[in-house]
């Protein structure tokens, strides 16, 4: 039986869509890509990178990708072609401070200025590249982008902003490494990654949740949107108290595809004193830790261990399909695991 008509294009859709999201998350600097702090690109010198160029990559197949991702994984801007010879050609990619209003404003940008960006950018009728600036939303594992010009940051004084749920997702074999750690690290990438989603009563064990039928189905919201930062086979969830940790000083974020990130706080002493510390997000700012497939329920709550994750669990390692693994300063793969994800 041949395979269905559209098996090729979709594997191709993903192979893009993970070409991508290597290049401008973890692989721009070493490949010699002009990026700004912002994480912002040229998407004609993105299409010339040898990788997209081998898989003869075209525009309108980058523009797919943008619009297609689930997670809203790249976010897109348009700068007129006015303005592109003075403002995006040479040896630097510009700051953008209004992506709303491409290069002429000096208003500060919110997460949701941007998204709203990125919608303009896929409406424009504009055939040319080298009009466009694509970067990845989160997931950065390069330090020469920076959070602070592209994120909205989280604060008390705005607590109505503050998202009810703040959420990370990681698996069996990680918690008892998280547990070892003192809490959740950014283990390569520049930040540990947060959903708003699922509420903990719809992960714990009971009655079926009427917008949910199972379990898995729990990690979706209620429209059927994917929750962007967390996986769907995520084993292990950590209910963070979020006004808690930013009380004490724990920074947080939030990008415009709704991903919550931190780069955690200082702790502890490094081995080289020219490093700087190693900077995690507390165990104290845990609220409940959930496992969800096991049906166990609550294992962790108010500082407290309550159920250990049995050893087969522990066992059988994660499940497959993990995405491109970041480098550490060393230049070694981070595991799953490592990584707390």
């Amino acid at each position: 039986m041949p395979p269905p008509k559209n098996k090729p294009t979709q594997n191709r859709d993903v192979s893009i869509s993970k070409a991508l999201s290597l290049l401008l998350r973890h692989a721009a600097e070493k490949e010699g890509l002009k990026m700004n702090a912002q994480g912002y690109a040229s998407v004609a010198d993105v299409m010339a990178w040898r990788k997209l160029k081998s898989l003869k990559v075209t525009f309108p197949e980058i523009i797919k990708a943008v619009s297609s991702s689930d997670k809203k994984r790249f976010a897109l801007l348009h700068i007129p072609s006015t303005q592109v010879d003075s403002k995006t050609q040479g040896t630097e990619i510009p700051m953008i401070e209004d992506p709303t209003s491409a290069l002429g404003s000096s208003a500060p940008s919110t997460s949701e200025g941007q998204e709203n960006a990125t919608e303009i950018a896929l409406s424009v009728q504009d055939s040319d590249p080298s009009h466009f600036l694509i970067r990845a939303t989160q997931g950065h594992s390069m330090k020469s982008v920076d959070a602070a010009s592209f994120l909205e940051k989280l604060t008390l004084s705005d607590a109505s902003t503050l998202p009810d749920t703040v959420v990370h997702g990681t698996f069996h074999s990680a918690w008892p490494l998280i547990l070892k750690s003192e809490g959740l690290r950014c283990m390569g990438r520049n930040h540990i990654h947060f959903a708003t989603g699922p509420s903990l009563e719809s992960v714990l064990p009971g009655p079926v949740d009427a917008t949910a039928e199972s379990a898995k189905d729990a990690l979706q919201l209620n429209d059927g949107r994917v929750i962007s930062g967390m996986r769907r086979d995520a084993q292990v969830l950590i209910f963070i108290d979020i006004r808690k940790a930013l009380a004490a000083g724990c920074p947080f974020w939030r990008s415009e595809n709704g991903v919550i990130l931190s780069e955690g706080m200082p702790a502890g002493e490094t081995a080289d004193d020219n490093e700087t510390k190693q900077k995690v997000v507390p165990l104290e700012f845990f609220d409940v830790v959930v496992e969800r497939t096991a049906g166990m329920g609550k294992i962790w709550e108010d500082g407290k261990t309550l159920q250990e994750i049995p050893v087969e669990l522990l066992k059988r390692g994660n499940p497959k399909g993990r995405r491109t693994r970041p480098n550490d300063k060393n230049g070694k793969q981070i595991t799953p695991a490592e990584r707390g994800q």
